[in-house]
């Protein structure tokens, strides 16, 4: 789940003086046709950094009389078609690893953990770089980035095999080799995608991956077929860079660009290390993973954050001055925790359930699937929170809300606190940064210093 970070121009104030005379009455971008909004977002300020505004931004709360006849605009939807478009680029990694099911099998645990672990964090601070990048650069220069952001990754994870004992490895240290590497190209395959915004094409160059995990399901031998359609989806997707004459000069980060992607870097190894956690500690060969309510929830999840921050874009150009502005941003919030209520409510539902379980050892089983499927649904509803407060630029909110559970967890056993297990511990502490985030969350609603 990586929410692509805004890419909106950002807007410095007028002074108090001459804020009122400097208002131009423009068209709401909302209601502006394609040309009109790209002629917009070319005349605002350079595109240094993700946007930061005052209460009362210049040029974008229009006067009574330029917005009058203007409020009832048609709501833009792009924003489901961008979730959707994201939700099809995730399936690509997700049926590379059902149609590696049989290789997987075949190392040890620790291989397909700490792949993740490595990619899922290049993955995030990467997409927030690259999208800076390409702002200034073109997409040539951000696949540029990417690419070789993934390749010292990659330089990471051969070492990694080259050293590591083979107890950590499984029996051939060729195949954790090949499996790292090929984990690793799908999610610089989907990067690249993101920061270039080719993802309709990288969901149909991914359809042979589908394919293949469809036939993995139905019992059919793939043989080498995965690795081909891995490599031809990255060919797709490193184009600006393959194809001669695409090359671009890559632009030095600014320091807040740079801050911005090491937040994204706590973020994205935060959630692994979740993942990782909730792996290790849910029942072995379950029917019922932790994985599948965080599957189901992705698109809603995507949905609801697109919606967001397009609400509150839209309210940049319908507000007539501050005041209007926040009050729209407040009622924006209310409604996205309404949507966020659901995760914590089901999660905390499933975790008292699962104590009513009887406590027999027949049902020891039951009791920690039910568990399971609690941390993965308070997960889900956690890394929607924190991608929602990264998108309205708290950043470094977002990623000590995402380093909490891994850090309790870690000083677990030094805290006075009672231990029931890991399972039931990484469920509780789960529960309690999903609730924390939430209140986080109406709290930006009520900062008024600044809002994207």
């Amino acid at each position: 789940m990586t929410i692509t970070p805004p890419r909106r121009a950002s807007t410095r104030t007028a002074p108090a003086r001459t804020r009122r005379r400097s208002a131009p009455a423009t068209t709401p971008r909302h209601a502006a046709s394609p040309e009109q909004q790209d002629a917009l977002r070319h005349s605002a300020a350079p595109r240094t950094q993700p946007a930061e505004i005052a209460p009362a931004p210049a040029g974008r709360l229009l006067s009574r009389r330029a917005r009058r006849g203007c409020r009832r605009a048609p709501a833009r939807r792009a924003y489901l078609t961008s979730a959707l478009l994201r939700c099809g680029l995730y399936l690509g990694p997700l049926s590379v690893a059902v149609a590696a099911a049989g290789s997987l099998s075949q190392v040890a645990w620790p291989i397909p953990l700490v792949t993740l672990l490595l990619g899922w964090t290049a993955a995030q601070a990467l997409t927030s770089t690259g999208v800076a990048v390409a702002r200034r650069a073109g997409p040539a220069a951000a696949a540029r980035l990417v690419g070789s952001g993934f390749a010292a990754v990659a330089g990471l994870w051969c070492a990694l095999v080259w050293i590591a004992p083979a107890a950590l490895l499984g029996p051939e240290r060729g195949l954790a080799l090949v499996i790292g590497l090929g984990g690793l190209a799908t999610l610089a395959t989907v990067t690249a995608a993101l920061v270039t915004r080719a993802e309709a094409a990288i969901v149909r160059w991914s359809l042979p991956c589908w394919g293949l995990a469809a036939a993995t399901i139905a019992g059919l031998p793939t043989g080498t077929l995965l690795p081909a359609a891995i490599v031809v989806a990255a060919v797709r997707a490193f184009r600006p860079v393959v194809v001669p004459g695409g090359h671009g000069r890559r632009p030095r980060l600014t320091r807040p660009e740079l801050r911005r992607g090491g937040g994204y870097l706590i973020i994205g190894a935060s959630q692994a290390i979740c993942v990782g956690l909730l792996w290790q500690a849910g029942p072995s060969g379950s029917t019922a993973p932790f994985w599948l309510p965080l599957l189901l929830a992705v698109p809603i999840l995507e949905a609801l954050i697109g919606w967001h921050t397009d609400q509150v874009e839209a309210g940049l150009d319908a507000a007539e001055n501050g005041a209007d502005f926040h009050r729209h941003v407040r009622g924006i919030t209310v409604i996205t925790l309404v949507g966020l209520l659901p995760p914590f409510a089901i999660g905390v539902a499933l975790a008292l359930a699962a104590y009513r379980v009887p406590a027999v050892p027949a049902m020891a089983g039951t009791r920690a699937e039910v568990l399971a499927l609690a941390g993965g649904m308070l997960l889900g509803g956690v890394f929607a929170i924190t991608f929602l407060l990264a998108a309205r630029t708290r950043t470094a909110v977002a990623a000590a809300l995402a380093a909490a559970p891994p850090l309790v967890t870690a000083a677990y056993p030094i805290l006075p606190l009672p231990a029931a297990g890991p399972l039931p511990d990484a469920v509780a502490v789960l529960a309690a940064t999903h609730l924390a985030g939430l209140l986080l969350v109406a709290l930006t609603a009520a900062d008024q210093r600044r809002t994207t």
